[in-house]
């Protein structure tokens, strides 16, 4: 059996890798001059920046992406965070269990009980579901000024948007009470996609980089290169989002109301901020939820874990805001006047490395969280990655359990207790 691969993100290598592990001729195609997509190492005057990612897993060492990984036996470490959280707010940077105390009691026991019901699996169902998750919140718990900013940091933070549905919402907390917080990765996102090509390639797997994908003929089941290479497949994997394999493939080639569901699809999109501190970590290995903040969403620190990733006597810090406007240098200047909220000796103990806008046609997902359009409607063609989260699903993990799926629908195992 003969397997393309389109993309070397991290869902298309994830990918490849069980299917060559399954005895596939795998060949992965990366139109970029490196692999891993928006899920690598980014060396910048001597810090290990990103792509894209923040060098963490939303679920640690016990989400969907560890599960996989260990199942490939891949050499990565994840160092689950502790605390789970931190949140900033009135000022004050403080654990995440201690924001109970700016509920009432009334909002306190209403917030219990819909923990326990969701994770009693007792979610929202038709017009509820689809109503706004932080209109949900406001009415089973209260008006609470601190709760729907902290829902507000977390979305922008996890799936730089600033709302979901109410269906999307409650998988989402639901995961965090199965799988719990984040965690580093070991070396950063490269440790990750590095390992997954190595595992692809010493299976008999090919990983091209600088090759191209021009157009699918699923008719003669090939994909053709812009150099002219024909490759024959038996599956198809695109890791590239679902209207761009659409295109790929021909809009002619799909009814009418499939297209009219893909064009109406939106992607999530999002700036992140790479910032140096001098001196030692902060915070530490966990998130930090800002809700004091204008723009800014959250931060972390991966050279807590990984030294490594800044030069010696530095703290590397990733802080992302979700887009709220198309007005990209205003949004950057209100991110850069939250930076100097969260940290007030900025001007003395930090600079800017990079800023980094995540839109268009890089967006931070290519299928904002709470939007779906069902399987691929053409045979042997399957999607992964950013554009096909399974819902709950977010970040990498949320890759994770899209790949589940896809390995489910190709035989190549069973996954249902990660289903949400």
């Amino acid at each position: 059996m003969r397997a393309v691969v389109i993309g070397s993100g991290i869902g298309g290598l994830l990918t490849s890798s069980f299917l060559a592990r399954n005895g596939y001729e795998v060949t992965v195609l990366e139109k970029a001059p490196y692999i891993g997509g928006r899920f690598t190492n980014l060396n910048y005057r001597g810090f290990g920046l990103s792509t894209g990612a923040f060098h963490m897993l939303p679920h640690g060492e016990d989400g969907p992406l560890a599960h996989l990984l260990r199942l490939l036996g891949a050499g990565v470490r994840i160092v689950n965070s502790e605390p789970k959280g931190k949140i900033l707010y009135g000022g004050k940077t403080f654990h995440y269990r201690d924001g109970w105390k700016y509920l009432s009691w009334r909002e306190r026991a209403r917030a219990m009980k819909l923990l326990a019901d969701i994770k009693r699996n007792r979610l929202p169902t038709g017009e509820e579901a689809e109503m706004s998750g932080r209109e949900w919140i406001r009415e089973k718990i209260g008006d609470s000024e601190f709760v729907d900013l902290f829902i507000k940091s977390f979305l922008g933070w996890a799936d730089s948007v600033l709302d979901v549905p109410a269906g999307e919402l409650a998988r989402e907390i639901k995961a965090a009470l199965k799988w719990g917080g984040p965690g580093l990765v070991k070396g950063g996102c490269k440790a990750v996609t590095d390992e997954l090509a190595k595992i692809t390639e010493a299976n008999g797997g090919k990983v091209l980089t600088r090759k191209r994908a021009e157009q699918v003929d699923p008719d003669g089941k090939k994909v053709i290169t812009a150099d002219g290479d024909e490759l024959p497949y038996d599956v198809l994997i695109s890791n590239i989002g679902v209207r761009e394999t659409v295109e790929l493939i021909g809009r002619d080639n799909f009814d009418r109301e499939y297209l009219k569901r893909v064009d109406s699809l939106r992607p999530s999109e999002g700036i992140k901020y790479n910032v140096a501190l001098r001196g030692k970590p902060r915070v530490g290995n966990t998130v930090v939820f800002t809700l004091d903040t204008e723009r800014i969403n959250g931060y972390n620190e991966p050279s807590s874990v990984s030294p490594e990733l800044a030069p010696e006597g530095y703290t590397l810090i990733m802080l992302h805001h979700a887009l709220q406007s198309r007005n990209v240098k205003a949004e950057q200047r209100k991110g850069i006047e939250d930076i100097h909220r969260i940290f007030p000796d900025f001007d003395k103990e930090g600079e800017i490395l990079l800023i980094q806008t995540y839109l268009d046609g890089n967006p931070v997902n290519r299928v904002a969280s709470g939007q779906t359009v069902g399987d691929f409607p053409i045979g042997d063609v399957y999607i992964v990655g950013d554009a096909y989260k399974p819902p709950g699903g977010i970040e990498v993990d949320g890759i994770a359990l899209g790949v589940m799926r896809t390995l489910e629908r190709l035989g190549l195992g069973s996954f249902s207790e990660w289903h949400l």
